[in-house]
């Protein structure tokens, strides 16, 4: 028996594998193409929600004092992994009146806004300061002791 033939240089690609060869680049593109609007609706959803999340934090009272305006606000990848809920995000903060972390868990209000539920600011120094801070409204809850109570 003769060893198989070697394909001849000049000899051209059979129609079948010039078509599977096509049908693999269309793939190839397609995926490409669907990987490229999932980063981007990652990138722009990301965006959305810290801009929120800036703007909840923003307008706590103990973020005003303790942080000041945030100059700067990035996600802590690490912490937020390791986080235990699903809805709990670890950002580090920087203002014009000190740095620190808040690690806080966030509820959707909708489309436009994202409400801080519960969390703690941590600061550089080490003090910590519970989020978000208690308003005079939800505060004074009218409250009757039982020697008051009338039926």
């Amino acid at each position: 028996m003769a060893p198989a033939a070697a394909r001849a240089p000049g000899q051209k690609l059979s129609g079948v594998t010039l078509g599977l060869i096509g049908l693999a680049a269309c793939v190839v593109l397609f995926g490409m193409l669907v990987l490229g609007a999932l980063g981007w609706l990652i990138v722009f959803g990301w965006s959305l929600f810290a801009d929120q999340a800036r703007a909840a934090l923003q307008d706590d009272a103990v973020v005003q004092e303790q942080i000041g305006q945030i100059h700067t606000m990035r996600v802590d990848l690490v912490r937020t992994g390791l986080a235990p809920g699903d809805d709990d995000f670890v950002f580090t903060v920087e203002g014009d009146r000190g740095r620190g972390r808040v690690h806080a868990t966030w509820v959707s209000g909708g489309s436009e806004r994202e409400i801080l539920s519960d969390g703690v600011l941590t600061m550089h120094d080490g003090s910590q300061y519970t989020l978000p801070s208690a308003d005079a409204d939800d505060t004074e809850i009218d409250t009757d002791s039982a020697d008051t109570f009338e039926e």
